[in-house]
């Protein structure tokens, strides 16, 4: 019996299932409804003769069936996306779409940034991808990633934008606390004193949850929070002191420095994309951009 040929989209599915372990997931991730992505199951199950996936209240199992075509799936699917990727590495037009995947904390900046760049390329268009997880940029969920780290994100072509100022805040209008009245600067060891907030242990890597760790004590730590604009809500209501990038922090009314930027705490924005898109022309035109205007908003005084 000849079967029919399975199609990109196909494979798309039967892969989402597998990693997502349910068809909710992977209908999520694929931007379907779960009925389609339900009729799409049927149909390719119906193509190959086979069924590809056991049904449980614990989700889809893949049979062995199932197995052999997600590991064909995902082989297929990387070298067309390696392709892809290939091809658009060799577009020289400097028009249409660049998907930048970044943190929370710089979507702001981003987007100044974007504006700029646009009123110097208008015939590219930025999109801004919110994510605080690192978007594979292998499976073109985005062209460029900015990302904050001490180190160069692994695997992908990577320059360094500029270091990251990062100083103490307090609420606007409170006392700095021991050592320091109104709208003066500490020294670190009154900088240490009073109440903190803090980052809990999603982001102990982070330099300056070990500032934290290595000078204030468990019992002065008001809340800990998992995003760095959490920590900024909190500082404003005036829980407690808190380390904060200096681009972020600085636009807000509610808070004030109460130290210089701090050489002890530090990170490095990092503009990065995958090897093959590096000769781009629309994201060699980005990069070049973002490395003349993103210093000059990040690495403050």
């Amino acid at each position: 019996m000849r079967h029919e040929r399975l199609s990109l989209d196909d494979l798309e599915l039967v892969r989402a299932i597998g990693a997502h372990g349910s068809l909710t997931g992977a209908a999520k991730a694929l931007a379907l409804d779960h009925s389609s992505a339900f009729r799409r199951l049927a149909a390719v199950e119906a193509r190959v003769g086979a069924a590809l996936f056991r049904r449980s209240r614990r989700g889809y199992t893949p049979t062995d069936a199932g197995e052999l075509t997600i590991a064909s799936a995902q082989r297929v699917l990387v070298e067309t996306e390696r392709l892809q990727r290939e091809l658009a590495g060799r577009d020289a037009r400097t028009e249409g779409r660049i998907r930048i995947t970044l943190p929370d904390t710089l979507a702001p900046v981003a987007a100044r940034m974007c504006a700029a760049f646009r009123a110097e390329q208008p015939g590219l268009r930025c999109d801004l991808v919110v994510a605080n997880a690192f978007l594979t940029l292998q499976q073109q969920d985005a062209d460029v990633a900015l990302r904050a780290s001490v180190l160069p994100p692994e695997g992908l072509s990577s320059r360094k934008v500029a270091a990251i100022s990062i100083a103490a805040y307090v609420a606007a209008g409170r006392d700095s606390g021991r050592g320091g009245g109104r709208g003066k600067t500490l020294d670190e060891a009154a900088l240490a004193q009073g109440d903190w907030v803090a980052l809990d242990e999603s982001l102990a890597h982070l330099s300056s949850a070990q500032w934290l760790s290595d000078r204030v004590s468990a019992e002065r730590i008001a809340m800990r929070v998992n995003t760095l604009p959490a920590a900024l809500a909190a500082c404003e209501a005036g829980l407690g002191r808190a380390l904060l990038p200096c681009y972020l922090a600085d636009a807000s009314p509610g808070v004030r420095r109460i130290s210089a930027p701090l050489p002890q705490v530090r990170a490095d924005l990092w503009f990065a994309t995958h090897p093959d898109l590096r000769r781009s022309a629309k994201v060699k035109l980005l990069r070049e951009f973002a490395l003349k205007w993103l210093p000059g908003e990040v690495a403050l005084e």
